[in-house]
Order: C-alpha cells, then sequence, then structure tokens
C-alpha cells in the first residue's frame, strides 16, 4: 500500500528542489525565466500531492522537463523501489515461516 507524505517529507522536498534549482541559477546553467517556470510549476504540482508514489510521478515529470531534476528522480525511485522490495521480501518470509510452522 502506497504511504501518504508527512509535512517533513514535503518540507525536505521543497527543500531539495530549492536547493537544486538555486545552485543551476547561480552557475547559470538555467536562466532566471527558467527558475521562474520550475517555481511555478513545483508549486502548482506539489500542492496536490499526498502519496510517495504520486510524488515519484510528479518527479518524473520534472525531470522529464528539466534534465537537471534526472538524478533526483532517479535516487528517488530507486529508493521507493527498494522499500517496496524490502516490504515484499519481508512479506513473502513471514508466509514461509508460516508454512514451515
Amino acid at each position: 500500500m502506497d504511504q501518504n507524505l508527512s509535512a517533513e517529507e514535503k518540507k525536505k522536498i521543497y527543500e531539495d528542489l530549492f536547493d537544486i534549482t538555486f545552485e543551476q541559477l547561480k552557475s547559470k546553467k538555467i536562466s532566471l525565466n527558467e527558475g521562474q517556470k520550475i517555481a511555478g510549476f513545483v508549486l502548482d504540482n506539489m500542492e496536490g500531492i499526498i502519496r510517495k508514489k504520486e510524488y515519484i510521478v510528479f518527479l518524473e515529470k520534472l525531470a522529464k522537463n528539466w534534465a537537471i531534476y534526472n538524478p533526483y528522480y532517479l535516487k528517488n525511485k530507486s529508493e521507493k523501489t527498494k522499500l517496496e522490495d524490502e516490504k515484499k521480501i519481508s512479506e513473502l518470509t513471514s508466509k514461509l515461516k508460516q508454512l514451515i510452522n
């Protein structure tokens, strides 16, 4: 089952995205106009996100529009996949233990 994002997780996401954007602006890899577009996109889309799965979909869209976010998207996607895999392994282990006993 997909988990909800906590207020702390959402805050961290905003901070991470701000840091990435700010670094790109500072190094002049994106323009101020592009930074404003990104900020609008983030604000318009993040507000309605409740579940972690929705967050990953949002990051995928963000990374497709602005390649500077691709590493962040891939990192978060792999973490989510790892957690899902660990949960499945735990469930299977539990079922196997029940069968053995």
